[in-house]
């Protein structure tokens, strides 16, 4: 049935409320003097910005970021920590020669060799004032820096592209049709006494836990609006008020092996983030959990299946297997012993894409994978990567990655790359990322029948029990953590460490484990999960977009990392091998903690 739309209609009346809305926000964009000092200073860069005969820039985009964080941490009910800070950045990506050879995706040794200023040239401290001639000046002045460092960079990439030999070349910057979208700046206020009460309460528990040796309870707020503007015609505002909440504690085993978990939760408003009663109660079970683990016994090798159960399978999915989800293009360098570097530092940072696995098996059959970055809630839950416009001003929009196990396609920017020619809305600071993750499945199996599979499984290779994953532990800026010192150290790949590990016997009791690695995880054993559940879980986490990061040499004026959410099922693998913890480990303490009652 046709409806049709008259002035009277419901469907009139939200299409009207809708221009009108949109009608407002252009208004305040244009009323807003920093995104027009932004406009006219770049309308003037790109008719005027010009040295001798040189080139003048074909692409120019500014981006600034107003940062209000205040970070409150306690540890034993005490205070350590209650710091506002209040920042402005400016940023702007200068491109010149045009859409098929430019100055991007070129590395230069000269100046990587020039350290951070070299790196950042792009970006520059602004004033906090919304002054239109300074903020004009501050654009002006790392416009011109960038200007002639993208006239080096395109003379010296011209000059290594004339010295090789190529085969069909592929343009350095993608065209993508214009886009704008502005959002007002919210209004969020955070109270910060009532941060300060939370920690402490929350912190406290582990005062009447002396076995616990270090803990402490923190919540960084981050009030981030960020402006928008390039020469194509595209503009955008976007505010991203966000709280995280960690827990961390640490202890040790009687032969001095370290003991440690945290758990994080993330929220838009305090309102978000758990309740001050729920709050104490989950820092009691983590406690608890851990001083239960300083007696739990290890193994020194098993080789079998592993079930990763509730929102142990979202963690373990975005941490081995996400990463490879993203496309770059390795860039071209004065030194071809760049390209080695970045292949070498790849390999031990376990970050590569699956660019040439395109259209192969990445996953079983009944598994698919999609990035849907429109989508706003699951069960209730918000989502944290929802977007509807990407750090390039490109629009984003639902990428169906992996179908029946198939990998179709791969997120990425406006960079080009030989499997991706376009843009597909993924640009999410320092490279492509996704928002959120949903790993479906055409076959389930409730969570007894995926316990009797586990033990059914372990009982062929001879098993007397099963292990049961229920929290990987290390997610985000801690693995990545991990990830530089393990490159510092010059060592290869390291175990995944679990944070939270049961044997499963058939009679159905479970027994903690203690100091567990899984030896190798590549994202090639999700080739062999055998079944998953039919409840998802929800899994939010700061993403390290590894390779991003690496080609861009961090050079991005994203002011925070993106939260990714990912929901995905309980997983069943066929075969994971897991390992103990190798010392040597710190002697415990020498003498009882003073918190210790007498």
């Amino acid at each position: 049935m046709v409806q049709t739309v008259t002035k009277g209609s419901v469907a009139f009346k939200a299409i009207l409320l809708a221009q009108l809305f949109l009608l407002a926000a252009s208004m305040r964009a244009q009323n807003d003097v920093p995104m027009q000092a932004m406009k006219d200073e770049l309308s003037r860069s790109m008719s005027q910005l010009q040295l001798q005969k040189m080139d003048k820039p074909y692409f120019l985009a500014y981006r600034l970021d107003d940062i209000n964080r205040l970070t409150v941490s306690a540890t034993l009910g005490s205070l350590t920590a209650s710091q506002p800070t209040r920042m402005r950045l400016l940023q702007a990506e200068v491109r010149v020669g045009d859409y098929g050879v430019d100055n991007g995706n070129y590395v230069s040794l000269r100046n990587a060799s020039g350290g951070m200023q070299g790196m950042f040239s792009g970006i520059r401290q602004g004033p906090l004032d919304d002054n239109y001639q300074q903020i004009r000046h501050g654009f002006w002045l790392v416009t011109d820096a960038q200007y002639k460092k993208a006239l080096e960079d395109l003379s010296a990439k011209k000059a290594v592209l004339a010295a090789q030999r190529h085969g069909d070349d592929i343009p350095d910057f993608s065209k993508e049709p214009p886009a704008s979208e502005y959002q007002a700046k919210a209004a969020a206020h955070v109270d910060r006494s009532a941060l300060e009460n939370l920690v402490r309460k929350a912190s406290l528990v582990f005062k009447s836990m002396p076995d616990v040796h270090t803990s402490s309870v923190e919540v960084v707020s981050s009030d981030l609006y960020t402006r928008y503007v390039n020469s194509e015609g595209s503009a955008f505002t976007r505010s991203q008020p966000t709280l995280k909440l960690q827990i961390n504690a640490e202890t040790q085993a009687p032969n001095g092996m370290p003991i440690e978990d945290s758990i994080e939760f993330f929220g838009r408003t305090l309102s978000d983030l758990p309740t001050e009663t729920d709050l104490v109660a989950r820092t009691h079970g983590l406690a608890e959990r851990l001083l239960k683990l300083r007696e739990a016994s290890s193994l020194e090798r098993y080789n079998g299946p592993v079930l990763f159960e509730g929102e142990a399978a979202p963690e373990v999915f975005s941490l081995q297997f996400a990463g490879g989800l993203m496309v770059i293009r390795t860039p071209m360098s004065d030194d071809p012993r760049m390209a080695m570097f970045f292949d070498r530092m790849l390999a031990q940072m376990g970050g590569a894409s699956f660019a040439d696995k395109i259209g192969g098996r990445v996953l079983p059959e009944f598994l698919g994978v999609s990035d849907r970055p429109r989508e706003v809630d699951f069960k209730g839950a918000r989502l944290f990567g929802t977007a509807r416009m990407d750090d390039d001003a490109v629009q984003t929009r639902e990428t169906v990655l992996v179908e029946h196990g198939i990998l179709k396609t791969l997120l990425a920017t406006r960079t080009p790359t030989r499997a991706i020619l376009q843009s597909s809305g993924s640009r999410r600071g320092w490279g492509p990322a996704p928002t959120n993750l949903f790993v479906t499945s055409q076959k389930t199996f409730t969570d007894d029948e995926l316990r009797k599979e586990l033990l059914r499984r372990a009982k062929d290779r001879g098993l007397d029990y099963g292990i049961v994953v229920r929290h990987v532990g290390g997610g985000g800026a801690a693995s990545f953590m991990k990830m530089a010192t393990r490159m510092s150290n010059s060592g290869g790949q390291e175990g995944t460490s679990l944070a939270e590990v049961y044997k499963l016997f058939a009679d159905g009791h479970e027994e903690p484990l203690l100091g567990v690695e899984i030896s190798e995880m590549s994202p090639a054993v999700f080739r062999d999960i055998v079944a998953v559940g039919d409840s998802p879980s929800l899994y939010t986490d700061e993403f390290i977009p590894r390779v991003g990061a690496l080609y861009s040499m961090g050079a991005s004026g994203a002011a925070d990392l993106p939260l990714v959410s990912c929901i995905a099922p309980s997983m069943l693998f066929e075969e994971l091998t897991l390992v103990k913890s190798q010392g040597p480990y710190p002697n415990p303490p020498v003498e009882a903690s003073p918190l210790v009652k007498k």
